[in-house]
This record gives C-alpha cells, sequence and structure tokens, in this order.
C-alpha cells in the first residue's frame, strides 16, 4: 500500500511536472508571437510613415521632391523611398517604401491620384457674381483683358482666351461696356454669365489652409515686398470677422503669388501685382485700383456678394500695369498649391 501509494505521488509530480513544463512553453511561445507581431506591425506602420513623410515633402513650398534610398530613423526603426515615379503632369504617383524593425520588414506600392480641393475656376478676366454692379474706368491706361496669357502677363497664348467681364444680368453687361468700351478686350468684351462660382462655397477651405492672415485695414508688406514666389504660391487671407464693412488697402512695392482671399472691400495702390486668383467676398463689397498707382492683377479677380446684392468695382489705374489680365497658366498654379491638394487611391499593395 506505502508503494502504491508512493507510485501514484510520483505519477501525480510526473504529470503536473509536464503539465508546468507545457504551460511555460505555451506562454514563452505566445510571448514570441506576440513580439513577432509587434515587430511586424512597427515595420509596418514604418513603412506607412514613409508614404506619408514623401506626401508631406510633396506638399511642403517649395516644390520639393521626397528623397529616394534615404534611411529615416524613427521610434527604433527606420523607414526610406525605394522608387518614386510620377506622371508627366505629376497627378499619378508611384512609390514602393520599406519599413524595417528589428528583424521585420514590410514593403508597400502605391498609386495615387493628385488632385486639387473644389477650386472657383473664374469664366473670365473679372467675374462678376452681384447685382447691380456700380462700375467705373477712369484711369487712361486701365484695362481689362480676357486674352489667355503666360503666367507672368507679358506674352499671350494663342488659345484659352475667355471675355474681358461677365456680370449677371444683361443690363450690367450693357453697362459695364458702355463705360470700358475698347478698354475691355477678351473672346468677346463683356457678356451675362450667371455660372461664375460663388466663393462662400470655397472660404472655409482658404480660412484653414492660409499661409498669411490679416486683419487690419492696412496691410503689412510681407518680407521681402513678396507673397509667395511662382514656384510656391501662397493663400493669404484679409478679414475681420467683426466687421461686415470691413476694408483692406494693398499698398507699396508689393507682388503676390497664389490665391488673395477678401472679405469686404479691397483697395489697390502702389505697383502690387498679383499673379493668381484674387476672391473679393462680403456684404460690402467694392474693389478700387487708385489713380496713383499702377496695381495689375495677372489670373482672374471673383467679385461677389453672398446675398447676390449689389457691387462696386472702380478700375482708376493710370499707369502701363493698371489692368486685370487673365492667365489660365497663373491661375493653375493657383490651384496647385500644396495646402490645397488631396491624394486618391489608385492602387494599394502591401
Amino acid at each position: 500500500m506505502g508503494r502504491t501509494a508512493l507510485f501514484l505521488v510520483m505519477g501525480l509530480g510526473m504529470a503536473m511536472g509536464y503539465i508546468g513544463f507545457q504551460m511555460y512553453r505555451a506562454s514563452e511561445n505566445a510571448s514570441t508571437t506576440q513580439y513577432a507581431y509587434l515587430k511586424y506591425m512597427q515595420a509596418r506602420n514604418l513603412a506607412r510613415a514613409s508614404i506619408h513623410a514623401a506626401l508631406r515633402t510633396y506638399d511642403r513650398p517649395p516644390g520639393q521632391t521626397p528623397s529616394v534610398h534615404v534611411n529615416t530613423n524613427f521610434n527604433n526603426g527606420y523607414f526610406r523611398l525605394d522608387s518614386l515615379q510620377t506622371s508627366v503632369n505629376g497627378d499619378t504617383v508611384h512609390m514602393v517604401s520599406t519599413g524595417v524593425y528589428a528583424e521585420s520588414t514590410y514593403t508597400m506600392k502605391v498609386t495615387l491620384f493628385r488632385d486639387t480641393r473644389p477650386f472657383p475656376m473664374p469664366n473670365s478676366a473679372i467675374g462678376i457674381r452681384a447685382s447691380p454692379v456700380s462700375f467705373s474706368m477712369t484711369g487712361a491706361q486701365a484695362e481689362v483683358d480676357g486674352h489667355n496669357y503666360d503666367e507672368t502677363g507679358t506674352t499671350e497664348v494663342g488659345s484659352g482666351d475667355l471675355p474681358g467681364v461677365t456680370t449677371m444680368t444683361a443690363t450690367d453687361s450693357a453697362n459695364v461696356l458702355a463705360i470700358g468700351g475698347s478698354r475691355i478686350e477678351g473672346s468677346v468684351a463683356v457678356q451675362k454669365d450667371t455660372t461664375t462660382p460663388n466663393p462662400g462655397a470655397y472660404i472655409n477651405e482658404y480660412l484653414n489652409n492660409y499661409d498669411y492672415y490679416y486683419t487690419s485695414g492696412s496691410i503689412p508688406n510681407p518680407p521681402g515686398n513678396q507673397w509667395g514666389s511662382s514656384t510656391n504660391p501662397v493663400v493669404v487671407v484679409c478679414d475681420s470677422p467683426s466687421d461686415t464693412n470691413y476694408s483692406c488697402t494693398i499698398n507699396g512695392n508689393v507682388t503676390g503669388y497664389g490665391v488673395l482671399v477678401v472679405k469686404g472691400n479691397l483697395v489697390l495702390g502702389g505697383t502690387f501685382n498679383w499673379y493668381g486668383l484674387v476672391i473679393c467676398y462680403g456684404e460690402s463689397n467694392t474693389v478700387t485700383f487708385k489713380e496713383n498707382g499702377t496695381p495689375g492683377i495677372v489670373g482672374g479677380l471673383i467679385l461677389a456678394n453672398p446675398s447676390g446684392g449689389a457691387a462696386t468695382l472702380a478700375l482708376k489705374g493710370s499707369g502701363s500695369q493698371g489692368k486685370v489680365r487673365y492667365s489660365s497658366a497663373a491661375i493653375q498654379k493657383a490651384r496647385n498649391i500644396g495646402r490645397l491638394r488631396f491624394y486618391t487611391i489608385l492602387d494599394w499593395y502591401e
């Protein structure tokens, strides 16, 4: 009886030891599997980080290009872009990225389509979405030209011409033409067009993505007297939310590129020149080109009243650049501002 009990005890001890060993091995295997999964996920996240970093570089001015075959250390691992190809017009991007964490390596292959957020494309050199229109054109050299110019406004392209001025009613068009006469040119000088975009649908994009924001009436000159550049167009917003009759003035030898948004009245003077799109949008809307300067816009101007009410446009430029000239190239550069881009996935393999 004693020997039988001893054997039972020994057998039970061996069984418990085996069970304990198996439990230890199971725990060890679980830890190994969990760590392997952690390494896998970290490598995967690093490969994704490489894609995001490349896109951020694309959209960070002035038109930078992501580096290829360069390891970037991050979170005890690293990522790199192994391959980068873009279509001729730059709207399609192919990328291969790799993330490495410990012994785990993860590769992603993606094809993305680059596009811009909704953008108010002008139908003319000056599109007026308001009525009635108070229009004056007193400068001897004041000019509105809907012929399509290059991005500098110096050479006609020879195609893609638009009207000089468009209004919401035939009556306003007739009045503008009578006042402007031969100083308004384009595919036609003036015509009725009710499809001029309503800037109200786009204002939030600019309020959320501006490079410069001003609330004062007298806009200070930017560093170097220049907002942005031809290769780095920017978004400039002038707005005083508490003032429905807000008016701002831009003077001096200042140049700007991109999108200029004014929530109110705008006065331009000096030798101010803007290349891109100018939007003037408010309850009390007046755009004035001062007599004592040579301000100009190359691209397009949209003048709108959110309630559909009246607007005033006074062209008084007396110099050789007191004018508005349409340029599809300048508009396109403004449209492609990095802050206003987004990406659509065409293919994603991992």
